[in-house]
């Protein structure tokens, strides 16, 4: 059987300088340098490897999903920093851009990073079943 000892979550950013400002001070979480490369430190020691990739391509997926307390501060809070959510045609989003009653009665926003990869944010009951699912 295999031994692990930890694991992480890793993506591709095609520019580390503009991945750091975006989830440093736009997003406000706790990053750290790694030798070209950039570690994400978010709440419950989860840490998250973003690094350089000459021929990056945008994930077609969301890479990290963020629980917070409230998705519409986030979206008020990004907003009057210029950051626009993603809109998805699979689903209903109100004039904000924020699915209701996503995951399990949460709601739901996304917005992508400068290298085009999608962060995702979740509050409400969602929230709350999923940090109590990984919280062991």
């Amino acid at each position: 059987m295999v031994s692990v000892r930890r694991g992480f979550a890793s993506f591709s950013v095609d520019d580390v300088d503009a991945a750091r400002s975006f989830y440093s001070d736009v997003l406000g979480l706790r990053v750290t340098a790694a030798p070209d490369a950039l570690i994400l430190h978010l709440e419950g020691g989860t840490a998250v490897f973003v690094y350089p990739k000459d021929d990056h391509a945008p994930a077609t997926f969301t890479v990290v999903h963020l629980a917070v307390d409230d998705v519409d501060a986030v979206v008020d809070e990004l907003a009057a920093k210029g950051v626009e959510p993603l809109r998805y045609d699979t689903f209903e989003h109100d004039a904000n851009g924020v699915v209701r009653g996503f995951m399990e009665g949460g709601d739901g926003v996304w917005f992508a990073d400068p290298a085009g990869n999608v962060v995702g944010f979740m509050d409400g009951e969602g929230a709350r079943l999923f940090e109590e699912a990984t919280s062991a």
